[in-house]
């Protein structure tokens, strides 16, 4: 199942970005922004649409 995921890094000025991705790659590359990022927003939910680009390397993400 894919999920729509929001990324906003806390940049002035920079777009709120939204993806498409693979559940657990959605939850993990969350995880692992929150992280690394914390004045940034992630979030994941299931309005995702097809004409959402795929999240960039999301396999990096995936839970095997």
């Amino acid at each position: 199942m894919e999920r729509h995921v929001s990324v906003e890094f806390g940049i002035e000025g920079m777009p709120v970005l939204h993806y498409r991705a693979e559940e657990s790659a959605a939850t993990e590359f969350a995880a692992e922004m929150r992280r690394l990022r914390p004045t940034g927003t992630v979030s994941v939910d299931d309005c995702v649409t097809g004409e959402m680009e795929p999240l960039p390397c999301q396999r990096l993400y995936r839970r095997c």
